[in-house]
């Protein structure tokens, strides 16, 4: 790697350790040099602002995904189906440093331009081989369709079952039933399975009580951040 690529890619470390700890909000571009010890210059050689240090960090989330996907689609096609768009999810376990940051920006301008990013990447890396594998299927007989589109609707219907969620993981940090988020996840599901004519239950994309227990402890995380700040504030 190439001493500016090694330079750009600590400073997308730097902030991945700084947002967690901090928040995306609360992170400021000095906290970057000082916890990199380098220029202002040398920070806007490689991003032009800490926004764009997240949509980056993000992209490079998006393809850790898929590389844990690689990792894990032994199986049948159906079971690896499942397995793809699993490790597409935020709100899967280990996800909650992940899910916590990207939380507090929903419906905020940064945070719609942080989603989009998430979701071209996630395309970028997933939605080739999620063609190949619904088209194994169908070769299968295991799933029935048609339309040379379908695929490319059932990414539409991932994505904004994913902005959903997001939207439900504010209401449940404010205090809301879960009830919704279950249905969401159930919906998605059912929709899948009809529109591919899939057997019932063959399709499971992600659990609703881990999505439910990865917001939750994302939830915690959060609240312990901001009492960790205001402890701090304090002093």
């Amino acid at each position: 790697m190439l001493k500016g690529d090694l330079k750009k890619q600590a400073i997308i470390d730097t902030a991945e350790k700084l947002f967690f700890e901090k928040g995306y909000m609360k992170t400021t571009i000095q906290d970057f040099l000082e916890a990199l010890d380098c220029s202002k210059g040398s920070f806007y050689h490689h991003f032009d602002s800490k926004l764009q240090v997240l949509m980056e960090l993000c992209r490079q989330k998006a393809s850790a995904g898929f590389v844990k996907y690689q990792l894990q689609r032994d199986g049948k096609p159906l079971d690896r189906l499942n397995t793809l768009i699993y490790c597409a999810m935020p709100f899967r376990a280990g996800e909650e440093k992940t899910l916590a940051l990207l939380i507090p920006l929903t419906g905020m301008t940064d945070g719609k331009l942080v989603l989009d990013a998430i979701l071209d990447a996630q395309k970028e890396e997933f939605f080739p081989e999620m063609c190949s594998l619904l088209e194994e299927l169908r070769e299968r007989g295991q799933v029935y369709y048609t339309l040379p589109m379908l695929p490319e609707i059932l990414w539409d219907a991932y994505s904004a079952v994913y902005r959903r969620l997001m939207e439900e993981a504010i209401s449940i940090q404010q205090g809301g039933a879960t009830g919704k988020t279950v249905q969401l996840i159930e919906a998605e599901r059912f929709l899948w399975e009809r529109l591919l004519d899939a057997p019932f239950g063959s399709v499971e994309l992600i659990r609703a009580d881990e999505a439910l227990t990865t917001i939750s402890h994302a939830i915690s995380r959060l609240k312990r951040m901001e009492n960790a700040q205001e402890g701090r504030g304090a002093d």
